[in-house]
């Protein structure tokens, strides 16, 4: 019951718990993460990933690598599919604009959505474009397909797809909000987007080796003078447009090579020399000769392929000459 005031005698002592002052209503409200519009959460949280629908996983790679990539994407926003041409043409160019549209769309839901994302649209698009990956198992599943095919064939698809000034201008200038036309130099001669985005200029020298002057005899020559005689191959230089590199890995579960590769730039280094036989002009016949290349132009975004898949002969087996292994061994790749 309470007590009332006037039965107690004075002085009367009472505490008071907490602060004299009122409390302030705070400048920015407090938002919390669950009353956000999806397309808010999706920015506050990790990027949203993709549903595997059934050995789909090379394409949500894919789709995930190429999501970070601003330039593809605003080519994709300016792309207007070509109408021209025959019946044959137009059928190609409405499954190319199918998959194409299917690819940007597929990527702007990643960035509304935090939680995962199901591709069909872009599967079943996939399938009607590339008719090798629609392959189904004996009990009808969806078969494993590889990576790097499904890369490369898109990146065929777009480049000729993603032609034109206005298109190559919308890549370079979409995300930086320039209204300027991209420099030739950005450009370095590309006529699509991919090949202005990943195009890499790859300078390669073929020495032949039975022909070839050895490093410590060119010293000698320049002073003594060339023997007319001697036979010289002059070495080939050949300049070709690439979209990747290869990082070769060995050693791992292939117990003959003789190479162990732990790191990314060995790799590299290793898939840019080796070995041929060509025709040579001087000897009239085929010989050995020394492949290596070098890069003459970086591209404003570098693809790498790790290349874990070789071939090994099985000569004591009767049923095949040889199965395709899986190197499984990490490979480094921070500085």
């Amino acid at each position: 019951a309470d007590l009332p005031l006037s039965k107690i005698s004075p002085p009367i002592q009472m505490l008071l718990m907490g602060s004299a002052t009122l409390p302030v209503e705070p400048v920015k409200k407090t938002v919390f993460l669950e009353d956000l519009p999806p397309e808010e959460a999706a920015k506050m949280v990790e990027p949203s990933g993709l549903i595997n629908l059934g050995n789909t996983c090379y394409l949500n790679s894919v789709v995930q690598c190429l999501r970070v990539v601003p330039h593809l994407r605003d080519g994709l926003r300016r792309y207007i599919p070509n109408r021209n041409g025959n019946n044959a043409n137009n059928q190609q160019a409405q499954l190319h604009a199918l998959l194409l549209t299917s690819l940007l769309s597929t990527m702007e839901t990643l960035d509304k959505s935090p939680e995962a994302v199901s591709p069909n649209n872009l599967v079943m698009a996939t399938k009607m474009v590339f008719p090798q990956m629609a392959q189904t198992g004996p009990q009808g599943q969806p078969m494993q397909q590889d990576a790097e095919e499904f890369y490369s064939s898109v990146m065929n698809v777009c480049s000729n797809e993603l032609r034109g000034n206005d298109v190559l201008k919308a890549a370079f200038t979409g995300h930086t909000g320039s209204s300027e036309a991209p420099k030739a130099e950005e450009l370095n001669g590309a006529t699509n987007v991919i090949d202005a985005v990943f195009g890499m200029k790859m300078e390669e020298v073929l020495t032949c080796d039975e022909l070839s002057v050895p490093e410590a005899d060119k010293d000698a020559m320049e002073t003594e003078g060339t023997n007319e005689n001697a036979l010289v191959e002059p070495p080939v230089v050949t300049y070709d447009l690439h979209r990747k590199l290869v990082c070769n890995i060995q050693g791992g579960s292939d117990t003959n090579s003789q190479v162990n590769i732990t790191h990314i730039a060995e790799g590299i280094q290793l898939s840019l020399t080796g070995k041929l036989e060509k025709y040579s002009d001087v000897l009239g016949r085929n010989a050995q000769w020394t492949r290596s290349q070098k890069i003459a132009r970086l591209p404003p975004y570098l693809v790498v392929q790790f290349g874990r898949f070789y071939w090994k002969a099985t000569p004591d087996s009767q049923d095949h000459a040889g199965v395709k292994c899986k190197v499984m061994k990490p490979v480094a790749f921070h500085s």
